[in-house]
């Protein structure tokens, strides 16, 4: 069987049991998607809270010190050495 064979266009009534399909996401058939505002507001327990707080706050932290390696790196705060 040549290679060619194996990537020709196939429908799934013509895969046999012991096979499986791969269908990419662009050849596959449209579906319907959620809308999102419908859905209201996701409940999350004390634990995810405290999560995502801190997660948000290293963030933050580490955004501060990219900026201040960058206005190191630039001269601007210009510490002289004795």
């Amino acid at each position: 069987m040549s290679v060619m064979a194996l990537l020709r266009p196939t429908t799934i009534r013509n895969v046999a049991e012991d096979q499986f399909v791969v269908i990419h996401p662009l050849d596959d058939v449209r579906e319907e998607k959620v809308d999102t505002a419908s859905l209201g507001r996701m409940s999350m327990t004390r634990s995810a809270k405290i999560s995502l707080m801190a997660l948000r706050g290293y963030l933050v932290l580490m955004m501060l010190l990219v900026l201040y390696h960058v206005i190191d790196l630039s001269g601007a705060l210009n510490r002289s050495v004795h």
